[in-house]
Parts: structure tokens; C-alpha cells; sequence
């Protein structure tokens, strides 16, 4: 592709067009002089384009390492406790405002666990893994038993059956061959879905028991060589994990309130956390109940990388004892803030943040994302002992007990709510963040713009041509769909986004670079000595990501009018709605509408995803203007429209960014989803059933999942209106323009 296209002047001043028009056509229509001009009526403030680049350094990312991923630190435990006095500070250090946010979750604990082979044989199996002499933070006294939190207690003996990976339509599958799990110890494989759904569904089943396991066919020697001498999970790696699947995120027993120590709670009785006993091992322990199995073949995609044919049921002969045994009871935990002021519009804010709490070391998940978020407050804090403050707020955020139900960033939101809807510009996430030199990232569609931006202007990792993350993202994953763009995710759950997009409808992005050759997922060899092993002694992964969320975080809290484009809202919304019409044609009839035959196009949609489509193309007709005059810079703006001249540019642009950022808002709901009310963000939720997929647009498709016709009129209506509504505000910026 021509290079113009990736140059730093054209992106910065039309990195908001939609992407089909960045042609050559365009691009003659300005000289690269007048592009330039139009782009420095908004300047960074002196020097802060260089610096939150240069100013990252590796040495300080591997600091941040030693001091957070040195020891276990599950959440609510004694080594977690120290993580927080280091956070606390490692901020004050740095001269910012830094809080310790206490919260009081409903938090499990493991007590005990044991699993064995009863008949046709005695054979007690280890639910630890195996520490290793090459990596001497394996081998910490703290590590504890393999298990998944908020597992239900119990001790069962049962048969086996085995439902691959545990989804609802395995389970479908067992009831269409015939297999009863009612009684039974089921066993199911890590992948396909949150594990928390393969507990749901198993008990739904009726199952005493499930024992989850991590494949080789998935995670182990069928990828690769197995830690120590590669990175691949070993025969006893276990991966951890929590099992919460409620309707809501945080706290289990204070939904949609902050979880303060006097906080009114519910009855636990009430709360559906799981009744069953669930237990993850490694395959050591799995192939030695797999291979006594004497049932029907599986089906065909259910064989996984075990050495052995794999069967359905475990037969009459053979019987299993789970028994587990967990505390679920109210912990004190922490998140730790660290805030820079604004100096020119204080009110707003910008979040950049990642969980401090791990199954173990955490090296990996989250430490390798931590330590991006605090080096970046770094850079920033000495920006501001230089003179260098940003123009708005910058809140650095280390959130607690992430790995129990994403619960201390939802506990912050609960407790903000009302300021995070109204000033809340962004929320960064970095989760396991640098796990190799292949950058990604999912982003609401205001926010794609400004990663772009950053990506062109950041080298990329292990490169010295010069060439930046954005040419090297473009060459491994085009988007064939968008001349000139990148392929970007979309946000579903899984991470501490969740509360900030889905609930306060604050738009969120996640920045992350992967690659690396192996995975030691929340089992204990997720370590320094794994991580430098298999990502990288150099650092530069952690340091390209540094770089791109500092950049990211400066462009959207120095830009005179916050860099946000809702109107690539508009563009993604036909493109989901096309995908929504080809869902409902999958699952068939839908009040006596199939997909026709021929070209996708708005006519041919079924007419209550017709409805929200043409109110999508109204708005992507009105924004071309605006979009174009935001691109030109506050140069261009009139105020007559606003009371006359004697408004102030700062004050004309605060305004226009306050538009912005209530478009954003258009997709709140009052009421939420239907059935799932804390989800109040009508354009971004996780799915009902895997619990890390994105649903998008998630009320018409619930209502086509569902084949509910009343339901899919009813979720148009409602999507209608928030496009209607980022019309009218993009209609006030048009007023404020004097067009």
C-alpha cells in the first residue's frame, strides 16, 4: 500500500474518515503542507509526543516486574497484601495522588480437595503440580492445590462422561446420543468457552461432579516443547480459575452497589454460585481416568491430543471420588488509584488500568500488563515534574481480585458511577498485556482512530528498520472489508473493561501484543523464569506496549477536542447488523423470515435489523462535515451559534467535547438487557453462554439466538433511538461550528 496512507500527518488529520475513503482521490484533495497546517491548530503540548515514547525504558519495566511478580498473590491473600503496600508505594513515589480503595467481597477460599480412581482399581491422584528445579519461584512453600474458585462443596463418587469442552452444545450433543449425566462426574477439556459456563452447564445436566482438564491437543506437546524445555503446558500444569457466572460482575452478594464494608448484602443462600464440587487437573491425571474409559466412541471433533481413543462414557465398571471442599466468606481487599490532575479540564478523565491480583506469580496474567500501566504513570509523572501536565485528568488504576469475577474495577465503577458516566473520557485496559511482538487490539469504534494514530507514530518491537507497530499490524492481519485498516476486536468479557463499557457505558479499549511460544495459564509456572524464558529477557514487548498505551493515553487527554469519533459507530453498526442477518438465517425461521438469496444489503435484512440499518446510514450521511471540521482543528470553529464572541475557544471546546462524549452515552439503558439489567450498554456485552465472546449490539441478538420476533422489534426500537440520539448531539457540534 502506498506509504502516504501510513504517514503521521495523514492519520492524525483523517484517521477519523471512514476508512473507505482514505484514497488516493482523497488524499490529493490536500497537500501535505495545508494537512499539516490543519493538524497544528492542535498542538501537543511541548514535547509530549517525544517523550511518552521515548521516555519508557526496560530497566523499569523489569523493577516493576521483581517487585509485583515475585511471590503468590491471590486476592485476599497475605502475599496480595503486600502487593498493594508496593503499589501504594511505588505511586507516592512518583508524586501523585494516590488512593488505597478498600473493598469487602464475597471471596472463596480453598480448605481441601482430593480425587481418585475408586473401582476398577484404588488409585489417589495429586492435585499440585510439579515444581521444578530450573525455575525456583515454582517452588515457593505458598503455591497452593490446583481449584477453581467458588466451586461448590461436596464429596461424590460417581461414573464419568465426557463432554469435550463443556459448551451448551456439547451437553445438547450428550442428550441427542442418549447419554444421561444426571449422577455422574463429568470431565471436559479447557478451551471453548469460560469454565464457569462448563460448571453451569454441567450441573443444568444434572452432574455430581466436574473434573476440568488442560489438553494437550490445546496447550501442551501437540503446540510444542512443554516447560521447562519449551513453554508449553507440562503434564501437571493446572490451570486455575474462578468459576463465577452470574448476571452481573463484582462482588456476588452487592450487585450494582459498591461493595463497602457496611454495604447491605445478599443472603448467599439466594446467590447462584455453583453447588457442584469442580476441580481442574493436569492431563497426567486425566489421561490415567481417560484411559480406563470403556463407552462409545466421541463424536467427531471431540478427540483431543491424548494418547488414547477417546469415549463418551467411562462404563458400569469404572467409578470416580471428587471431593472439594472451599470457604466462601467476606475478604478485604484493595484497588490502588494514582491520579494526575487535568489543568484545563480537570473534570475529565481518562482511566488506564489492569488487575493487580494472580493464581500465582502472575508474571504473565496480569504482571506482564501491570507493569505497562505503571510505567506509563511514570512517564507521565515525570512529564508533569517538568511542567508538562495534561490538559485532562489521567487515572492509573491496579485493580483488585480481578481473577474471582472481575471484581475490584467493578466495585471502582460501582462506587464512581454517576462521575464516570458524565466524565469519563476512556478506559485503557492492559491485562496481559505483553506476551509477545504481534500488537492487537479490540476498541470501541470512537476509539479505533486514536490507537491507529499511536501505532504510527510507535516502533514496533525487535525492528530496526524504523517501521512502526502499524505497518507490521497491517502486513500480519489486513482487514479486508476496510482499505487501510487494521483488523480490530471487539470487546466481550473476561477482563476489567467489563465495568466500565458495558455497565457506565464508558467507551474501552485493550492494548496487548502476543506471539510467545507457550502458555503457563494461572498455573504456578507462570513465573519470571517462564515469562523471560519464553517472551523475552529484552523487555520489548512490555516496552512497544508501554509506549502505545502512553501514546493512546496523551492523545486523549492533551487533544483540544477529546479525539473521540462515534460517528465509526455508524460504519460498525451496518457491519454488525449484516453479521446479525446472516446469524438469523443460521438458526432458520424468525416469524416467517430466512435470509434471501443475493447480496447482503440493507434491503434484504429482516425488517426490524432494516430499521436500525437505515438509521445508521442517516447518520453516517450527517457526520461526513462534522467529522472533516473536527480533523481541521478548533481553528475552524465559530461561536455565534453558542451566544457570540465572547465565548471562549477553550470553553467552545470543552462543549463540543462534552457532545462527544454524551454520544458515546446514546447506548445506555436505564433498564439494561432484558434479563441481564446490569448490563446497560446496548451496543457491548458478553455473550450469554461462553461468557469471553462479544455480543454486539446484544439485545437483537439475544432476541435471534432466541428466535424471539417480539423481542428483536422491541431491541431495534431501542437501537434506533441511541443512533437517533448520537444524531442530534453530532447536530449540536454542527451548531457549534456555525454550519
Amino acid at each position: 500500500m502506498p506509504n502516504i496512507l501510513f504517514t503521521r500527518t495523514t492519520l492524525r488529520s483523517l484517521g477519523s474518515v471512514a476508512p473507505a475513503v482514505l484514497s488516493a482521490s482523497v488524499l490529493a484533495i490536500f497537500s501535505t503542507s495545508n494537512l499539516r497546517a490543519q493538524y497544528a491548530a492542535q498542538p501537543p503540548l511541548e514535547g509530549d509526543a517525544p517523550s511518552v515514547i521515548s521516555l519508557p525504558d526496560v530497566e523499569h519495566l523489569r523493577q516493576w516486574h521483581e517487585m509485583l511478580a515475585s511471590e503468590p498473590h491471590v486476592a485476599g491473600s497475605p502475599g496480595d497484601a503486600r502487593v498493594i503496600e508496593k503499589l501504594v508505594a511505588a505511586f507516592k513515589g512518583m508524586g501523585l495522588e494516590v488512593e488505597e480503595h478498600k473493598f469487602w467481597a464475597y471471596l472463596p477460599t480453598p480448605i481441601a480437595a482430593e480425587l481418585e480412581l475408586v473401582t476398577p482399581e484404588k488409585r489417589t491422584f495429586s492435585l499440585k503440580e510439579t515444581p521444578l528445579a530450573e525455575d525456583e519461584y515454582s517452588q515457593n512453600a505458598a503455591h497452593t492445590f490446583g481449584w477453581n474458585g467458588y466451586s461448590g462443596s461436596g464429596d461424590v463418587t460417581a461414573h464419568v462422561v465426557y463432554a469435550n469442552y463443556g459448551t451448551k452444545a456439547d451437553f445438547a450433543k450428550l442428550k441427542e446420543l442418549g447419554v444421561d449425566c444426571a449422577g455422574k462426574i463429568v470431565i471436559a477439556r479447557y478451551g471453548g468457552n469460560y469454565r464457569g459456563f462448563k460448571a453451569k452447564f454441567a450441573q443444568a445436566a444434572g452432574a455430581a461432579g466436574l473434573i476440568i482438564y488442560t489438553d494437550p491437543a490445546d496447550s501442551g506437546f501437540a503446540k510444542g516443547l512443554m516447560y521447562p524445555e519449551g513453554g508449553w503446558a507440562n503434564e501437571t500444569c493446572i490451570e486455575r480459575g474462578s468459576l463465577h457466572t452470574l448476571d452481573y460482575q463484582g462482588d456476588p452478594l452487592t450487585p450494582g452497589i459498591e461493595a463497602t464494608k457496611d454495604a447491605k448484602r445478599l443472603d448467599p443462600a439466594t446467590v447462584d454460585l455453583p453447588k457442584i464440587p469442580v476441580q481442574p487437573v493436569g492431563w497426567s491425571v486425566a489421561v490415567e481416568i481417560m484411559k480406563r474409559m470403556k463407552g462409545a466412541a466421541v463424536p467427531g471433533g471431540w478427540q483431543g491430543g491424548l494418547p488414547l481413543p477417546y469415549r463418551v462414557e467411562g462404563g458400569d465398571e469404572m467409578t470416580v471420588r471428587l471431593m472439594v471442599k472451599q470457604d466462601r466468606s467476606i475478604v478485604q481487599t484493595s484497588n490502588v488509584t494514582a491520579t494526575l490532575k487535568g489543568t484545563e479540564s480537570p473534570e475529565t478523565k481518562i482511566v488506564m488500568g489492569c488487575h493487580h491480583d494472580a493464581w500465582g506469580n502472575g508474571a504473565a496474567d496480569p504482571t506482564c500488563g501491570t507493569i505497562t500501566m505503571i510505567e506509563s504513570a511514570r512517564v507521565f509523572a515525570k512529564l508533569a515534574a517538568q511542567g508538562h501536565r495534561p490538559r485532562r485528568t489521567i487515572v492509573f488504576a491496579a485493580w483488585g481480585a480481578e481473577e474471582m469475577g472481575i471484581i475490584g474495577s467493578t466495585e471502582w465503577v460501582e462506587a464512581h458511577y454517576q462521575d464516570l458516566k458524565a466524565n469519563a473520557a476512556a478506559y485503557i485496559n492492559l491485562d496481559m498485556a505483553s506476551m509477545g511482538v504481534d500488537f492487537g487490539s479490540s476498541a470501541s469504534p470512537s476509539l479505533q482512530q486514536v490507537v491507529m494514530i499511536a501505532a504510527s507514530e510507535v516502533p514496533q518491537a525487535r525492528k530496526t528498520d524504523g517501521s512502526k507497530v502499524l505497518q507490521a499490524w497491517l502486513a500480519r492481519a489486513p482487514n479486508p472489508a476496510r482499505a487501510s485498516w487494521p483488523i480490530f476486536g471487539d470487546l466481550g468479557g473476561g477482563s476489567d473493561h467489563v465495568g466500565f463499557l458495558c455497565h457506565a457505558g464508558v467507551p474501552s479499549l485493550s492494548l496487548g501484543a502476543g506471539g510467545a511460544q507457550g502458555t503457563s495459564y494461572h498455573s504456578i509456572y507462570d513465573t519470571l523464569t517462564w515469562y523471560r524464558k519464553v517472551v523475552g529477557e529484552d523487555y520489548e514487548p512490555a516496552l512497544m506496549v508501554t509506549r502505545m498505551a502512553a501514546r493512546v493515553a496523551d492523545l486523549l487527554a492533551n487533544r483540544p477536542v477529546l479525539p473521540l469519533d462515534p460517528a465509526h459507530a455508524a460504519t460498525e453498526t451496518l457491519r454488525l447488523l449484516k453479521d446479525l442477518n446472516a446469524r438469523a438465517g443460521e438458526l432458520g425461521l424468525i416469524a416467517g423470515y430466512t435470509v434471501p438469496a443475493g447480496p447482503n444489503a440493507i434491503e434484504t435484512m429482516h425488517p426490524a435489523l432494516q430499521r436500525v440499518a437505515k438509521a445508521a446510514e442517516r447518520l453516517q450521511e450527517r457526520t461526513t462535515a462534522v467529522r472533516a471540521l473536527l480533523n481541521a482543528g478548533p481553528s475552524s470553529f465559530t461561536s455565534e451559534a453558542l451566544g457570540g464572541a465572547a465565548l471562549t475557544n477553550q470553553l467552545m471546546r470543552d462543549g463540543i467535547s462534552q457532545q462527544l462524549l454524551a454520544a458515546d452515552r446514546a447506548w445506555l439503558s436505564n433498564e439494561g438487557l432484558v434479563g441481564r439489567p446490569w448490563y446497560k450498554n446496548l451496543y457491548a456485552a458478553p455473550d450469554r453462554d461462553s461468557g469471553y465472546a462479544p455480543w454486539m449490539l446484544p439485545g437483537l441478538r439475544a432476541a435471534i439466538e432466541s428466535k424471539d420476533a417480539a423481542a428483536l422489534d422491541a431491541a431495534s426500537t431501542e437501537c434506533v433511538r441511541a443512533l437517533e440520539s448520537i444524531e442530534k448531539f453530532y447536530a449540536l457540534i454542527e451548531r457549534a461550528m456555525g454550519l
